[in-house]
């Protein structure tokens, strides 16, 4: 049974595919038209030329490497760096046996236990993208404060 790793060598993504999901990959590539079940050589030995052709989901590069998978777990897979929500720095693998589905730091998790509160999200411009700000506006009263495009020429919101 056709068993293939593709990965990224720029982003680290990889996934196992089995052999329907290689040769719906082969097909996206433009290879495979007519065959509905292909030989599963045929299929190991076009893999390699197509992942060249085959872009990262995660990072969109182009260009996948292939390996054949053993079937058997790999060793590295519990130590795979798991990022914090809030800092985007590693949790500590101590931390991640004890507490396997946490999605926080130690520090991170601390802050957010003891009441502090989290830093804003930055907003962003709906027509161009760009940094909104918030500024006090000319005239007072209720709408004192108001949203500013801070892209070059600023939008209207």
């Amino acid at each position: 049974m056709l068993s293939l790793v593709l990965s990224c060598p720029e982003c680290s993504w990889r996934t196992v595919c089995g052999p329907s999901e290689v040769a719906s990959r082969l097909r996206l590539v433009g290879l495979l038209r007519r065959d509905a079940e292909p030989d599963d050589q045929i299929m190991a030995a076009l893999m390699p030329d197509a992942a060249a052709r085959m872009t990262c989901p995660s990072c969109k590069r182009i260009g996948l490497a292939v390996a054949e998978h053993d079937g058997a777990d790999d060793q590295d897979d519990w130590q795979a760096a798991v990022l914090c929500d809030r800092c985007r720095k590693p949790i500590d693998p101590e931390r991640l046996e004890v507490f396997p589905d946490t999605k926080r730091c130690v520090a991170c998790q601390a802050k957010a236990e003891s009441g502090a509160p989290e830093p804003d999200e930055p907003d962003f411009c709906p027509r161009c993208g760009a940094l909104v700000e918030l500024r006090v506006s000319r005239g007072g009263g209720l709408t004192r404060y108001k949203r500013f495009c801070t892209g070059s020429p600023p939008c209207r919101l």
